[in-house]
């Protein structure tokens, strides 16, 4: 009789070993022989049916139909039930009863899974199911709220959950999705990790996981991120198994090292200072802006913290608009903006005003041409330079706000930083609590080497003098902001006088310059009312060249 192949089915020493998982990778014929596509084994099995049957092809199943079995305890790794039900790791079993897979899900922002991890017991290998790339997220992290006292990143999976248990389920332990290969994931949730007091970065205690370690810690930043090289084991999951859980929580309490960006200057430091100062990148400001950049030798420097200041009413926001739009297109930076008084619609309406050169809120809404605004303003590419934290709700989360402002830097890539208006922040702080807040600012800049801009607000005067005639230390909130600042720089203009070029002109002065030391006069700009926009202008007194104002 002709020995013909009756079907095709799964390799149950595939299934039991870990291997091809392939639901036809077994041919079985009509003599009772089988043989592994796969593995390769010959076998033999009794059959009823001789008879060839109809091969059925296999048919493709919705990757989630791989996320199955139950929370089981892992007796291996010594971890219980109840935490791989907490991060909803399932582990599969053979017809023995021996666990031969583990599946760790992936979520997106919205906490919907889009894909799952596969480590296949014997080998220790990982598959893929689903689109795990959707998400950039860490592996449990939906698990747990933004904010707290610690969080503690690992390598792997397994690592995370044994971290987690030896806390006594305490504190959040989260991992990476990609083991060492993993800046470009945290930088997508460093929002997440900022929201905590301290971020702990334990990593497998061999060369990659010692290099990933040094690599993500610039990016969660001083003050924030500690190291923490394992001693007595390789790796979280290592101490769980061998009964160590007191040796690591001592060690992750008592021998995790801040990251810090501190040393001895030597001579050779005091040369690459000066060559550093040599190569200081400056950001030109818009040439609108009076005489700003001669003064300031070519702009503002990478990494300083300015603050423009001005009486309420004043213009700012125009001047705002018009620095928002000048680093967009005039400049290589990308800038992100943190309008807080404004919502989205009257933000993008104003800088959009900018570039066309009408006033839209002289423009009756109707009129306005919307494809037209902007297609033009994404043909020269402005929209993919400025990124928007706009909720217009008048107040602000301090944590919130620094997690958002280091996300913008690190995770995005802008280099300026716009805070309008900087009182809106702090307000209801006390004074000792504001010089915090802008230390937090200026560790911000030497950290990031970001430029970050405050729009700063003047008190109103008690002593009946006129508005229009302000100084640095007539900021609002306190003292502590203008002396902290890199540079502040003046805005004052008269918008009661009586003729229309006066009106429109405003001073600019700077009083402090810490790179440069020039202080003074710094020009004058004009508004243009028909256009919207800012234009280089001149002191608009007749009597001895200087404006009473």
């Amino acid at each position: 009789m002709e020995n013909k192949l009756l079907h095709k089915e799964q390799c149950p020493d595939c299934a039991n070993t870990g291997g091809d998982t392939g639901k036809d990778n077994l041919a079985v014929y009509s003599d009772g022989q089988t043989h592994c596509f796969a593995c390769g084994k010959h076998g033999f099995v009794e059959h009823d049916n001789k008879e060839p049957v109809q091969i059925q092809e296999p048919t493709s199943k919705p990757w989630v139909d791989e996320y199955r079995g139950e929370f089981y305890s892992l007796p291996d790794r010594k971890l219980r039930a109840e935490t791989l039900e907490k991060y909803k790791v399932k582990a599969e079993k053979d017809a023995k009863g021996n666990i031969i897979k583990h599946h760790y899900p992936y979520h997106n922002k919205k906490g919907d899974m889009v894909g799952i991890k596969t480590r296949l017991v014997a080998n220790k290998k990982f598959f893929g199911h689903g689109n795990t790339a959707k998400t950039n997220q860490l592996f449990g992290q939906n698990l747990f709220r933004s904010g707290g006292k610690f969080v503690t990143i690992c390598e792997g999976e397994l690592d995370a959950m044994a971290a987690y248990e030896m806390f006594g389920s305490k504190w959040p332990a989260v991992s990476v999705n990609n083991g060492a290969n993993c800046v470009d994931n945290i930088k997508a949730n460093l929002e997440w990790l900022d929201s905590f007091e301290t971020v702990v970065i334990c990593f497998d205690n061999d060369e990659a996981g010692r290099a990933a370690a040094k690599q993500i810690a610039p990016i969660l930043g001083p003050n924030k991120c500690k190291i923490l090289t394992l001693a007595k084991h390789k790796d979280c999951s290592d101490y769980l198994s061998n009964g160590d859980s007191k040796a690591f929580y001592d060690e992750w309490w008592n021998d995790a090292k801040d990251f810090t960006v501190s040393g001895v200057a030597t001579i050779a430091d005091m040369r690459t200072a000066m060559l550093h100062y040599k190569d200081t990148e400056l950001i030109p400001l818009p040439d609108s802006f009076g005489d700003l950049n001669e003064m300031m030798r070519g702009g503002v420097a990478r990494g300083e913290l300015v603050s423009i200041i001005a009486h309420t009413s004043i213009g700012k926001t125009t001047i705002l608009n018009e620095l928002i739009y000048h680093f967009a297109t005039k400049t290589k930076e990308k800038i992100g903006c943190f309008m807080v008084e404004d919502n989205i619609d009257e933000t993008i309406r104003k800088v959009v005003s900018v570039h066309t050169g009408e006033n839209m809120q002289l423009t009756k809404p109707n009129d306005l041409n919307v494809d037209n605004i902007m297609d033009s303003a994404i043909d020269i590419g402005f929209g993919s330079k400025i990124q928007l934290h706009n909720d217009g709700g008048g107040s602000v989360d301090l944590e919130e706000m620094f997690a958002k402002m280091r996300y913008f830097i690190k995770g995005i890539g802008c280099t300026v930083i716009l805070l309008d208006p900087l009182h809106t922040a702090i307000k209801n702080l006390s004074n000792e609590n504001i010089e915090e807040v802008m230390d937090r600012f200026i560790k911000l800049c030497k950290e990031t080497r970001a430029t970050v801009i405050l729009s700063t607000h003047t008190r109103k005067p008690d002593d009946g003098s006129s508005p229009h005639k302000i100084c640095e230390y007539d900021v609002k909130g306190s003292g502590a902001i203008p002396q902290a600042c890199h540079t502040n720089i003046l805005f004052s203009r008269d918008k009661l006088a009586e003729d229309d070029y006066t009106r429109n002109s405003t001073r600019i002065r700077v009083p402090k310059m810490r790179r440069t030391g020039q202080t003074g006069e710094a020009g004058w700009t004009h508004f243009n009312g028909i256009t919207g926009r800012l234009e280089k202008g001149h002191s608009p007194s007749t009597g001895n060249g200087d404006a009473d104002f």
